[in-house]
């Protein structure tokens, strides 16, 4: 979107579209080290263990459903308002790499709610490095988003798919590369 056309959206559309992706990306930081720490108490000695497992279980569930899911679903309608708006900006190069970004940022969402759906039944295959690993993730990600930004108007096609692949390159083979295998639970 170049700058005169984003002055065509109203000034409290934008301010709660940007405020829904802060509170997404706090949300998703947050469940992520949930899972760190969820994780880690699964090898604690009872009745520790149950004790926090429950309570991290319960933290994940409020931060996934009434925080991250609303924000992103907030952010994706006003962005799809947007396109509706002025859907000829689908053409522009910056809005083609934003998109593209954008299954990337999906991609990882569902891969944080499998997370979810797995802690929720103590069944964290991941070991707790392997998930600090995933949390950095969604820093990438919000590194990403935010250089796409700033270089918005010198922005073209080439660059920015150069650009999305390398981003998602790294994350993906970063968790790829910590082994797929269950660190065992230390329990008697």
């Amino acid at each position: 979107m170049g700058t005169t056309e984003l002055t065509e959206i109203p000034a409290l559309v934008q301010v709660v579209h940007l405020f829904a992706l802060v509170l997404y990306f706090g949300g998703t930081f947050h469940i992520v080290r949930l899972f760190v720490a969820h994780r880690e108490a699964m090898s604690k000695w009872e009745p520790d263990r149950t004790v926090l497992t429950k309570a991290f279980s319960e933290m994940q569930r409020n931060a996934l459903y009434f925080v991250i899911w609303p924000s992103l679903i907030v952010a994706l309608a006003i962005s799809a308002w947007m396109i509706y708006r002025m859907p000829g900006e689908l053409m522009a190069a910056f809005t083609q790499v934003l998109l593209g970004y954008s299954a990337i940022l999906l991609l990882y969402h569902a891969m944080v709610h499998r997370t979810y759906r797995r802690a929720a039944k103590n069944e964290i295959q991941w070991s707790a490095f392997r998930l600090r690993l995933f949390a950095h993730g969604v820093t990438l990600l919000l590194f990403g988003l935010v250089v796409i930004l700033l270089i918005r108007e010198r922005l073209d096609w080439v660059a920015g798919a150069v650009g999305l692949l390398v981003i998602g390159g790294i994350l993906f083979m970063t968790i790829a590369s910590t082994g797929k295998s269950p660190a065992p639970l230390e329990d008697a």
